[in-house]
């Protein structure tokens, strides 16, 4: 018994939805490149708001600290009877000034992040610094970077830490990542849009003794250049005391 021929299927063409898919297509890249703008306009508007604050607090953190300078001059010429405000006094403002020093120290980030949009794009070295552990030999370090430039690009690369120093009057080199006690061998690879900050412990060799950092900084995103800063292990050691 032969099979029944069903006959062809005939399929309408429709060539306009192809049409309008191609012509949405802008419309939809245009969106989210907007959204994609107000987002970063919004970050900004934030991260400015913030320093605003702390430029407002420390103004006002000042103006407390300059009246309780002038407070315990008056109460320094007095009887023994209000030394005990005095002492108060001076408590309160050595923990003000500390408070003060604290907000700066925050404002200067907030400004190392918040750069002209028009400024080159670059990495900028916000901070490093060593600090001595308990065990001989033992550090911590801490390194943070920001940006500059357009707000909306984002930074790739990495950065090579170098301790130079002498074993038994011979010089001698001490690459941070083969020394880390944390991730040992791992490259410092960084990916901000606007900072990062790495820290962690090293520990270097029995009879090494260091006189350097050097801080090698290699962007791989287009346009962004290199560069290296170097630094005396005695600064830091002394800026961390």
């Amino acid at each position: 018994m032969s099979k029944l021929h069903r006959g062809f299927q005939v399929k309408q063409y429709k060539p306009w939805k192809i049409w309008l898919g191609l012509a949405l297509l802008p419309l939809i890249f245009w969106l989210f490149f907007k959204l994609g703008n107000a987002y970063q306009s919004y970050q900004m508007i934030r991260l400015n708001l913030e320093r605003e604050t702390l430029l407002s607090r420390v103004n006002e953190l000042e103006s407390r600290n300059h009246n309780l300078v002038q407070k315990n001059a008056q109460l320094s010429g007095t009887s023994k009877i209000e030394h005990d405000a005095y002492q108060s006094a001076n408590r309160t403002l050595v923990e003000l000034q500390q408070v003060i020093l604290t907000q700066k120290e925050e404002l200067i980030f907030y400004q190392g992040i918040v750069s002209p949009e028009n400024a080159v794009l670059g990495v900028n070295l916000q901070s490093f610094e060593v600090t001595a552990r308990n065990n001989p030999n033992s550090y911590g370090f801490k390194l943070v970077l920001t940006k500059q430039g357009k707000i909306s690009q984002k930074l790739k690369g990495s950065a090579k830490i170098t301790i130079r120093g002498e074993v038994d009057g011979a010089a001698s080199e001490l690459r941070m990542s083969k020394i880390r006690l944390d991730n040992p061998g791992k490259p410092t690879k960084f990916s901000f849009r606007y900072f990062q900050v790495f820290e962690g412990d090293f520990e270097l060799p029995a009879g090494f003794v260091p006189y350097e950092v050097e801080i090698g900084i290699n962007p791989t995103t287009k346009k962004v250049k290199s560069y290296s800063e170097a630094v005396s292990w005695a600064e830091l050691i002394s800026e961390d005391s």
